[in-house]
């Protein structure tokens, strides 16, 4: 068994190099015996026997496997769930059917008792499940309801706590004409929902519920015509955020115009919403109901969309287009996103993660931490040539070497969440202590800023931090020494703040407005929409956020 671990973790890292000492670890845990090294060796020449001597390679301290493109069926399945989610509906199915047909039975079925398996089991559940669900809405966008109802019963009675599986059988029940098994499916997900986990059902579920209520017609297939006459980008593919057009909205429903200061109501709906500030005008807007917990970043001079139901969606700000879209390597295990160059870096619940927008692939994961804790990683910043991560359970700050993933530094932080960088050194938003500025050359603790708690968010500015605190509905601006030189209320529910072109950005989500403030005058300008507000970020003229209610 130790052996078939040995090859399934050289397996999993793709053909890069896996040290000696992390091989022991993940076998043997904290107590390997003192033969270990040697079983190592003995392994790797049993698996050159087996496999052929130029298979494995010993790398520096470690070892190597050998694959050829294409080899590797986790690479395959991975590449064409990434290439399936931005094709129209026709090839996506055709090609994720052939994917499906790779998996023979669960990942790592006979090694999912071992330690060190528990990340990657659930990492590979995750990758199956959202694959699936991209499938299913191919599937239904090309009017194969029927035959999708029993598997989709199965799969909505397995995770009854996975929404998006029974929103795909209400569909198909109700598209079948069995209207009144598709609310019995809803009440019976509802009423799971609220004894197990006490939580109501999300929006877009309680949404699907009122259109079927209402027979909208929105909801009836399609016909499917000819294959020439199909649409080459089908509506599935908007609500995946794969597509490479944007969602354009008409100038009567989306222009508005705001003058320097003043405050106008917009007509919008719950939606994701792309805004120029600089004329008012929507430039791009999705349905909020098809995106679970939206949470908005920018990076490298774009928007990046992550969803718990859509992933991770790359969208050029100018147009609104949809530039790319990936799936995060920890699935809904994923807390943060921090995209800086030709790579984005992930902190979830298993670890760290770096995928490489070049080659669209996770080449880097880093386990800096006790794998079983229950939150792992939370927020993320770049700065001094190290990775800076929150360990909040941990109570640490860990500076990690970006190229190795191993850990330079520990910080004791009590409850550590955001982190930014900038100012003097990396900021921290700490539960207890308040506002904290770590000197990256001692990896101490050089200033504190008693800023008013709760802090929801820390972002770095035009020579200042900032701290958003929701229940004041408030934005601090500190100093490097960590005095507090001003205070803005900014309205109710303040949150979310970002920075860019000398402006801080803050969502007052129960006010229901954007406001921005001038770094230099202190100047307000604020955008009103009526309506409850969530994440937002913003780049340059350009903001993009989500009215949730």
């Amino acid at each position: 068994m130790k052996q078939r671990s040995l090859l399934a973790l050289l397996l999993l890292a793709h053909g890069r190099p896996v040290a000696t000492e992390r091989l022991i670890d993940d076998i043997w845990g904290e107590r390997p015996p003192e033969t270990a090294r040697k079983s190592i060796q003995k392994y790797v020449s049993n698996l050159r026997d087996s496999l052929g001597a130029g298979r494995i390679r010993t790398i520096d301290r470690g070892y190597a496997v050998q694959l050829e493109p294409g080899e590797l069926d986790l690479g395959r399945f991975e590449e064409t769930a990434r290439s399936a989610a931005a094709a129209p509906a026709p090839r996506a199915a055709t090609e994720l059917r052939h994917a499906f047909a790779l998996v023979v039975r669960e990942p790592l079925a006979d090694l999912r008792d071992q330690p060190w398996a528990e990340t990657e089991v659930a990492r590979l559940d995750e990758l199956l499940l959202m694959t699936a669900e991209i499938r299913h809405d191919a599937e239904l966008d090309l009017g194969e309801h029927r035959r999708l109802i029993p598997g989709l019963e199965d799969l909505a009675a397995k995770h009854p706590y996975r929404e998006r599986f029974l929103e795909q059988l209400m569909l198909a029940l109700y598209r079948s004409g069995r209207q009144a098994d598709a609310l019995a499916a809803y009440r019976r997900g509802a009423t799971r929902l609220r004894t197990d986990l006490g939580l109501e059902p999300s929006e877009s579920l309680r949404a699907l519920e009122e259109r079927i209520l209402n027979h909208d017609p929105l909801l009836t297939p399609r016909p499917q015509g000819p294959p020439w006459r199909r649409r080459t980008r089908p509506r599935y593919a908007k609500r995946l955020l794969a597509l490479g057009t944007a969602l354009a909205v008409a100038a009567a429903a989306s222009l508005w115009i705001v003058t320097a200061g003043a405050q106008h109501r917009s007509t919008l709906g719950k939606r994701i919403v792309l805004l120029d500030t600089r004329n008012g005008k929507v430039i791009a807007q999705w349905p909020y109901r098809d995106y679970r917990f939206p949470w908005v970043t920018t990076g490298n001079g774009k928007f990046w969309l992550a969803s718990f139901t859509n992933g991770f969606t790359e969208v050029d700000p100018r147009s609104g287009r949809i530039l790319r879209r990936l799936l995060p390597p920890f699935g809904n295990a994923t807390n943060l996103a921090l995209p800086v160059g030709h790579s984005i870096w992930f902190t979830g619940r298993v670890g760290l993660a770096r995928y490489d927008l070049r080659s669209n692939r996770v080449v880097a994961r880093f386990t800096p931490f006790h794998p079983r804790q229950g939150f792992g990683l939370y927020g993320i910043a770049r700065g001094a040539g190290s990775l800076w991560v929150a360990s909040v359970e941990q109570n640490e700050v860990l500076r990690v070497n970006p190229r190795t993933g191993a850990v330079e530094a520990r910080i004791p932080v009590p409850k550590p969440w955001w982190l930014a960088n900038g100012n003097g050194g990396l900021w921290v938003s700490s539960d207890s202590e308040g506002l904290l500025r770590i000197d990256p050359t001692s990896n101490s603790i050089a200033a504190i800023a008693r800023v008013p708690e709760p802090i929801d968010a820390v972002v770095v500015g035009n020579g200042f931090v900032w701290a958003t605190n929701s229940k004041r509905g408030t934005a601090s601006k500190v100093d490097r020494g960590g005095r507090i030189v001003a205070t803005y209320r900014t309205g109710r529910g303040a949150h979310e703040p970002s920075f860019s072109a000398g402006k801080l950005w803050v969502s007052n989500e129960k006010e229901g407005s954007l406001t921005s403030i001038d770094a230099a005058t202190g100047r307000l300008r604020t955008f009103r929409f009526g309506r409850r507000l969530g994440t937002e970020a913003a780049l340059g003229r350009y903001v993009m956020f989500a009215i949730t209610a």
